[in-house]
């Protein structure tokens, strides 16, 4: 009986993990380059059920395989670009294939698909958060006036080559870790190789979230389906141990 409740609650867990992923990927929906994450979930390891005595018991008294329930594996991020808005500004960028920008920030390299860049007061190209973007030959500073980019990544500016903006890519996504502010890292324990990007850099657009706002809110209600459902059998089984403590117990 315990284990069905187990299993249960594992299931209301679980769903309630899901939930907590679903929720903030609505949250970023608006977000730049946002990248949607997907709960991986899988059973807990099976154990055998054995059969002692009755009818028609295997002779070793193996009779199947068992489970206690399901648990969060992993969270896997899904990649898939986002639809492209034209902003018309002069240090917004987005990458129009595989890429990544580079960022420096006091944790060292980051990457990001956010290219809604800015100057800073010593005229470095920086994101939102202040972290300098990096150029083939360094972080990038430029001057006001006449500012473009081609689809190759070189900065003009006023007339003069500067720089050319720094994008990567990997041969692993599965390496990827989210750090916060639209930043990712390198997991150490991951192999994870840096190669060329493909990407085209597209000036005057950004990249927008790839997180459909409908699918999630449907995927929110099959959640609450899910955990309503486990938490009423996880109610059944406490009416059931309760008749048990007190009703069995008077005979």
């Amino acid at each position: 009986m315990l284990r069905g409740l187990y299993t249960a609650s594992s299931g209301m867990i679980t769903q309630t993990k899901i939930m907590d992923v679903l929720a903030n990927n609505l949250a970023n929906v608006n977000t730049v380059g946002y990248k949607r994450d997907v709960v991986v979930t899988s059973p807990f390891p099976n154990f055998e059920v054995t059969r002692h005595g009755g009818d028609n018991t295997p002779p070793n008294g193996k009779i199947g395989t068992m489970d206690y329930g399901v648990l969060v594996d992993t969270f896997h991020t899904n990649f898939e670009e986002g639809a492209f808005s034209q902003t018309n500004g002069k240090l917004d960028f987005a990458i129009d294939g595989n890429g990544f920008f580079v960022v420096n920030t006091p944790n060292g390299q980051r990457y990001t698909r956010d290219g809604s860049f800015t100057l800073s007061k010593d005229g470095y190209l920086v994101t939102q958060e202040g972290y300098i973007v990096e150029g083939e030959n360094g972080p990038i500073q430029l001057s006001q006036g006449d500012i473009s980019v081609d689809e190759m990544g070189n900065i003009i500016n006023n007339g003069q080559l500067v720089d050319r903006l720094r994008i990567v890519d990997f041969d692993n996504y599965d390496g990827l870790r989210k750090e916060g502010n639209n930043l990712f890292f390198i997991d150490n324990s991951a192999n994870v190789q840096v190669i060329p990007a493909t990407g085209k850099i597209k000036q005057g657009f950004l990249e927008q979230s790839n997180v459909n706002s409908v699918k999630e809110m449907v995927n929110m209600i099959s959640v609450m389906r899910n955990y309503e459902s486990n938490q009423k059998v996880v109610i059944a089984f406490d009416e059931t141990l309760g008749k048990a403590v007190n009703e069995v117990g008077k005979v």
